[in-house]
């Protein structure tokens, strides 16, 4: 466990914290270091979202084909609205703009 300690990422200093790459950051924060998260959305009804893609032309109904959507796993929508799928394998992400979604699709 000590050795752990040891190898923490940031180390307290007398004027603020001190990170792993030698650093310094003023102690409280601030608004200058605060990073933007942005907003994301989960459909509960991740087969509209499958549905609406296969429609778009994003992903494929087809087994053969590459984009066929057996492979891929739905993320989330981001504050644009669009929507990213993951290949199970390769984890490459495939994304739907909201330009793209099919008509009837909502979000």
């Amino acid at each position: 466990m000590a050795r752990a300690e040891r190898r923490s990422p940031k180390r307290r200093g007398r004027k603020g914290i001190v990170t792993g790459d030698g650093k310094r950051r003023e102690r409280g924060g601030g608004t200058a270091t605060a990073a933007r998260v942005p907003a994301i959305q989960v459909v509960r009804d991740a087969e509209e979202v499958f549905r609406a893609a296969i429609l778009a032309g994003v992903l494929s109904a087809g087994r053969s084909d590459r984009h066929w959507a057996g492979h891929y796993l739905y993320m989330f929508h981001d504050e644009d609205g669009t929507a990213w799928f993951k290949h199970r394998d390769t984890r490459a992400y495939v994304s739907m703009t909201a330009r793209r979604r099919a008509a009837g699709y909502r979000a």
